[in-house]
């Protein structure tokens, strides 16, 4: 019998599937544009490393600071993040902008995706469009 040893998991591989998930959860790439909101993206990937960094490797505030080169407060107001604020914003019940300028945006998104692939699985509709996507240049490339 083969000894299987568990694999070391990597932020970076995490980061990019939670990332992946927000990107799902507002609809899409496409939908980056129609919501006009383009500088999400950065803001999206730093949110998705500090919540990995926090739920799955356990990391203080100062030590995800330091990682992301954010400030300690920037990554307190990713972790604080109220998911269901911004999933009531991405559907529209909270029309004013003003009304939820406190929240983090992309860390509550974060979260939300996080809090969804922990209960949910890793299911992935984009991720699956991706594999397609490298599969077609793949056959490009022969």
């Amino acid at each position: 019998m083969q000894e299987v040893k568990p694999q070391e998991v990597k932020p970076d591989g995490l980061s990019l599937v939670v990332f992946l998930k927000c990107l799902e959860l507002i609809g899409g790439p496409r939908r980056l544009f129609e919501l006009r909101n383009l500088t999400w993206v950065p803001s999206l990937m730093e949110a998705s490393y500090a919540v990995v960094l926090r739920e799955h490797f356990n990391r203080t505030e100062d030590e995800i600071a330091q990682f992301l080169g954010l400030t300690r407060q920037s990554v307190r107001n990713i972790l604080r993040a109220d998911p269901e604020a911004v999933r009531d914003r991405l559907e529209g019940a909270l029309e004013e902008r003003r009304r939820t300028a406190h929240v983090h945006i992309a860390g509550g998104l974060a979260r939300l995706a996080y809090r969804t692939i922990r209960l949910e699985g890793a299911s992935l509709g984009l991720l699956d469009e991706v594999g397609a996507a490298l599969a077609a240049f793949q056959q490009i490339k022969t």
